[in-house]
């Protein structure tokens, strides 16, 4: 019963007993009694009270001391990172019940962490340890003149690539580590970001050259003000345009879309690469997932945090990311940014308010 797991209730029942263990007697009987059978009723009531407290006090007892003791001891273990031990409260008060359960659900989330942990420490030892066993068997035979002079300079453009892929795998890791932990607090502000998908796709042009990839920009209106970090949403399309053009064939086309509705601007980068399957989006969003499932082509290996880092910037924005496609149509991924008039940015610089 729920009701006598409640201490109030509980409380208030004890209370009720002891008065009319008391009242009853002492009302109803002590007035018809003699002198002897009054001394002899007192002392009955005396043992009964005293019973009833005994009684009451092992009742405490039960349903708080020995739940309270078992959550100690679950508590040290899970200080000591013994996180798949649990609380089992069979006989407990309802709030020491919801604060077990409460315990539980924390151990599951550090048991969960610590997995998260583990996996991204396997991830991150073999991401890194490719790239430099990769540049020790080169050097070292180069050094040992198993390399001729004539193709050195071929297997040290190779060294040089794989530093620098390297360097970008160090820096997403620590942007990552930065992200999660709060270290990048958002900066938010008003800007256009027509504008800024604008400069973004012009730092692509050499590489959009080289695959001979058309980048086309279907934006709704000349301007599309947000409200958002102008600094972190560069990130979010760069990444997301990077990838585009590194899972896009020769010859395609890019397109990027942004399209206001309602309070919200839509920025979407569609690509007619290889595309993804169903039961592959559901893990894009995990770090190192693209490098585990080598799903990064030969030539343009990436970090596999790219999309880990994009979830987690929208994320911070209280905004939303999906991701539409089909294997062999192609992907087009999507997110929300809160839409800011321009107006609002003029007013901002000038310090005035015309209205």
């Amino acid at each position: 019963m729920k009701l006598f797991s409640n201490s109030i209730f509980r409380s208030v029942m004890f209370a009720i007993i002891l008065f009319c263990t008391l009242f009853f007697p002492l009302f109803f009987l002590l007035p018809t009694l003699s002198d002897n059978n009054r001394i002899f009723l007192a002392l009955l009531l005396t043992i009964i009270v005293i019973i009833e407290i005994i009684v009451y006090v092992f009742i405490i007892i039960k349903t708080y001391t020995k739940p309270v003791s078992e959550i100690n001891k679950v508590a040290k273990k899970l200080s000591l990172g013994d996180y798949e031990a649990k609380i089992n409260l069979k006989q407990a008060d309802s709030e020491l019940k919801n604060l077990s359960l409460n315990i539980n659900n924390l151990a599951n989330e550090f048991e969960n962490l610590e997995q998260m942990r583990k996996s991204f420490v396997a991830n991150a030892s073999h991401e890194l340890r490719s790239p430099l066993t990769s540049m020790q068997g080169f050097l070292q035979a180069m050094l040992d003149g198993t390399i001729e002079d004539k193709d050195r300079p071929q297997y040290l453009q190779i060294v040089f690539n794989e530093t620098k892929r390297l360097g970008a795998l160090i820096n997403s890791m620590l942007d990552l580590s930065r992200l999660e932990s709060g270290a990048m607090p958002l900066n938010p502000q008003s800007f256009d970001v027509n504008e800024l998908i604008n400069s973004v796709v012009d730092r692509f042009k050499p590489a959009l050259h080289n695959k001979n990839i058309d980048i086309k920009l279907a934006l709704e209106k000349p301007t599309a003000y947000v409200f958002a970090d102008k600094d972190k949403i560069t990130q979010v399309l760069t990444n997301l345009i990077d990838n585009a053009i590194k899972y896009s064939s020769d010859n395609s086309d890019i397109t990027v879309t942004t399209q206001l509705k309602g309070n919200k601007v839509y920025v979407s980068i569609k690509d007619h690469g290889e595309g993804i399957g169903k039961k592959e989006q559901m893990f894009i969003w995990d770090r190192f997932y693209m490098a585990d499932k080598a799903r990064t082509p030969s030539k343009s290996k990436g970090t596999g945090l790219g999309l880990s880092i994009v979830k987690r910037i929208i994320d911070d924005h209280k905004e939303s990311i999906r991701v539409d496609s089909r294997k062999g149509e192609g992907a087009t991924f999507v997110f929300t940014l809160t839409a800011h008039k321009a107006e609002n940015l003029s007013k901002q610089k000038d310090g005035t308010d015309n209205t």
